[in-house]
């Protein structure tokens, strides 16, 4: 049974993707490129070894969602220079995934990519794994005032730009943390656990509707 007829999912109208750690597994190595690239950027600018940046580039991913949240609010940086300089990743590490195509196809209802990345690297990222043309649109950090998940702001953004009804909705994400504003909005939401432990059910927050573990299996097995 594909989720788009499981009962848990039959309301479902808007299909709302996350990009990193989701449409691809932390194993293809896309996400540790990128980190050492916003290290090396937080390097440069601040002119500081490698063990410092990577604590910088951490800090303000904590503390504003995303590195660049904080170099915005703290030191002006341009956006679009610096999402340039850190999407600079070799994506021959991804490759075209059949099942994860079929599974996303099949789904009834809009589909969409919802990413604190930018649209350019998101089509690249989908691209490389065979998704390209999939999904109505990329709702990026751009769109969002460069104000990152999980920032309820740009969860408003994406529902009255893309005229979404969250009741409707579903979100499917990595960062758990990230399911909290659309749970309160009233969207369904999935979490992909990537530790050795999921779906144990014994961390799962409140707010995480269903827990997987992988995109493909998952639609192509209809787990609740």
């Amino acid at each position: 049974m594909s989720p788009a007829i499981h009962p848990d999912f039959s309301h479902v109208e808007t299909w709302i993707f996350d990009l990193d750690l989701t449409l691809y597994a932390p194993e293809h190595n896309i996400m540790e490129q990128v980190r050492n690239r916003i290290a090396a950027y937080v390097e440069d600018y601040f002119k500081v070894d490698g063990e410092r940046a990577h604590q910088i580039r951490y800090d303000y991913w904590r503390k504003y969602g995303t590195t660049l949240g904080g170099l915005m609010v703290e030191h002006g940086v341009d956006p679009h220079g610096y999402l340039d300089f850190v999407h600079d990743v070799d994506m021959t590490l991804l490759q075209p995934c059949d099942r994860l195509r079929a599974g996303i196809e099949a789904l009834p209802g809009r589909k969409l990519i919802f990413t604190n990345a930018d649209a350019p690297y998101a089509e690249r990222v989908l691209a490389a794994r065979g998704l390209e043309g999939l999904f109505e649109d990329v709702f990026d950090i751009h769109r969002m005032e460069h104000k990152p998940k999980p920032a309820m702001d740009s969860y408003h953004a994406l529902c009255g730009q893309l005229g979404i009804d969250p009741a409707a909705a579903l979100f499917v994400e990595d960062s758990a943390h990230n399911l909290e504003p659309a749970k309160a909005l009233g969207m369904t939401t999935v979490w992909i656990n990537h530790s050795a432990d999921a779906e144990a059910g014994d961390n799962r927050p409140q707010f995480v509707d269903h827990e997987i573990q992988d995109v493909a299996h998952w639609l192509a097995a209809g787990k609740d």
